[in-house]
């Protein structure tokens, strides 16, 4: 009898360690990373700009490293992210992003952070493509 008054108390830090689904992480990445990255970041980071310059238009070129040996997204880890330090405007990124007198907003900024810290999920195939978007209103 004891034991079944224990076993919900066991299960609370169990479901806290439950990951979220590959749907979930990418409808998340989806609805919330790629809208933003769109928006505010591949009207430069596209690959137009000559290597080794960050390119996030597909999941392959985003995890390269930058040339000081730096992952520019490294899944689980915001902190050390470069992609992280630029959107911030802090830290020792030399070149602070966007490049536009409107920053990122707090909520994109964690938005960023969460998706980084919960493993940079990134679809492959035509949902994991990003191409530049004008004009669309972000949350």
């Amino acid at each position: 009898m004891r034991y079944l008054t224990i076993l919900p108390l066991l299960l609370i830090p169990a479901c806290a360690l439950v990951t979220p689904s590959t749907s979930e992480r990418e409808h998340y990445f989806i609805t919330e990373v790629k809208p933003v990255l769109q928006q505010h970041c591949l009207a430069c980071h596209n690959g137009t700009l000559p290597p080794p310059a960050l390119n996030l238009t597909s999941k392959a070129a985003a995890f390269k490293r930058s040339p000081s040996g730096r992952d520019y997204i490294l899944p689980g880890d915001p902190c050390c992210s470069l992609l992280i330090s630029a959107v911030q405007r802090g830290g020792t990124h030399p070149k602070m992003m966007p490049r536009k007198e409107m920053s990122l907003t707090e909520d994109q900024i964690g938005m960023l952070r969460e998706w980084i810290e919960d493993g940079a999920y990134w679809p492959e195939g035509e949902k994991g493509t990003l191409r530049a978007v004008k004009g669309i209103e972000t949350r």
